[in-house]
């Protein structure tokens, strides 16, 4: 009879031979203890009904950060998880030959449940105190900002509002069905292949892309006064929330075509992520992203979010709270890199009676060590340009924030703070490594 060999190894061997792979060594540069104490544990599984509860807080951690780590799916992650022992052991579980982890969105739970209690103030706390020994230059930071997009499709008026159309539709008739009446007689087809026919077009021209709008407009009316009819009567089962969205997106869209405002304050973009915003970002290839905007602040090649917002946000008046940020977590700041748009005159002052040397551009006589003055600004100017936005399409391409494909707006900062903690300790592990090679040499 076979057996398998692994599991009868002693632990402290087994111990070794983790320490000794990618993930033993990722392991050791994260303080699992100190972040699931800001956590409690949950009072039930986090696993489907009737499952087992495979992970305590620590291991909810570490399969998050695997995930990012390994650039899997949720599914695949867990398959991996059933057959990576080293994974599992990262983890904090040892499964047996014959246990086999069948619920593929363990990782999305967690992540559902982390998005409740996640405190990101407290946790990089814990983190910073953690990483400083590895850390140099803790008096240098660098800001600045970038937008993690969200898988959404790009959004246009006439997209949004047929898929406001057609939600409407098919609840009429989940409502209908409950209430034990006929189908409705609302002529939908018509309306889909007038959406159809124009979205087919190779040039769609303005003036019959507004038609189609104001037509699906009226019919979107038609559908809601329908709606509201339903849910008058006892025992429907409708999700409010979403008749909500769609009540406001019709007010804000018959304000654009059939009012006078072309400009509509905190406008809905997308049905399904009615939280999410435009964020213009001027740039040549994508002048519009759609996601959260984070302000960031780097010491040492260690990212930390100083502020993360889905609404649009000057980041120029962020600059003081930057500096409040890297002075908590490492002490005293000497040097600050930002872009220009920081280089406001506020930010100037407190920065010249704090003595913060930056890369702003010098207004006026610069007096005594001018040249040395100006060095200091071109290598602030020069890491800023390179490192930290260097950071940004590292965790972006490697990490899984290019695109965040979470469904909740919790569940997507969960995403975005441990796609840059994991880049943040795979740096660490980098240097902790380096370190003890050189004492072995030595």
């Amino acid at each position: 009879m076979y057996t398998n060999l692994l599991f009868e190894l002693t632990p402290s061997l087994l111990d070794q031979r983790f320490l000794a792979t990618d993930l033993g060594k990722l392991y050791g540069s994260i303080p699992f203890r100190k972040l699931s104490s800001v956590v409690p544990e949950p009072k039930g599984e986090i696993s489907g009904k009737g499952c087992k509860a495979w992970l305590n807080v620590e291991g909810g951690i570490a399969l998050l950060m695997a995930k990012h780590y390994l650039q899997l799916s949720d599914s695949m992650l867990v398959e991996r998880l059933n057959t990576d022992w080293a994974l599992q052991m990262f983890c904090g579980i040892r499964l047996m030959p014959d246990e086999r982890i069948k619920d593929e969105d363990l990782a999305g739970r967690w992540r559902c449940y982390l998005g409740r209690y996640l405190d990101i103030d407290k946790w990089q706390v814990h983190l910073a105190a953690y990483w400083k020994p590895y850390m140099e230059n803790t008096d240098t930071g660098l800001t600045d900002a970038t937008c993690y997009e969200s898988y959404v499709a790009y959004p246009t008026d006439l997209k949004l509002i047929w898929k406001c159309c057609s939600e409407t539709f098919t609840l009429i008739q989940r409502l209908r069905k409950q209430l034990k009446l006929r189908r409705s007689r609302a002529n939908h087809n018509k309306q889909k292949a007038s959406y159809l026919t124009f979205s087919k077009r190779r040039k769609r021209d303005l003036r019959k892309n507004k038609k189609l709008c104001r037509s699906l407009l009226k019919y979107l009316d038609r559908l809601l006064v329908q709606v509201n009819e339903l849910v008058a009567k006892p025992k429907p089962h409708v999700s409010i929330n979403r008749l909500k969205t769609i009540e406001k997106i019709k007010q804000q869209q018959w304000e654009i075509y059939f009012g006078k405002q072309s400009q509509i304050p905190n406008r809905i973009v997308s049905l399904h992520k009615p939280y999410i915003r435009p964020i213009v970002r001027g740039k040549e290839t994508k002048p519009v992203e759609f996601g959260a905007k984070v302000n960031k602040v780097q010491i040492d090649g260690i990212s930390f979010i100083e502020h993360l917002s889905f609404d649009a946000f000057n980041e120029g008046i962020r600059m003081k709270s930057s500096i409040n940020i890297q002075e908590r977590y490492f002490g005293k700041c000497n040097r600050m890199g930002a872009d220009a748009i920081y280089g406001t005159n506020e930010n100037r002052k407190h920065c010249t009676a704090n003595n913060i040397a930056t890369c702003f551009v010098a207004k006026g006589k610069q007096g005594d060590n001018a040249e040395q003055k100006s060095q200091m600004r071109n290598i602030l100017g020069k890491a800023r340009s390179t490192k930290l936005e260097g950071s940004f399409g590292n965790e972006k391409n490697h990490y899984l924030l290019n695109k965040i494909k979470a469904k909740t707006q919790s569940n997507e900062i969960v995403w975005i703070f441990f796609g840059m903690l994991t880049s943040n300790a795979v740096t660490i592990t980098k240097r902790r490594t380096k370190s003890k090679e050189a004492k072995k040499a030595a």
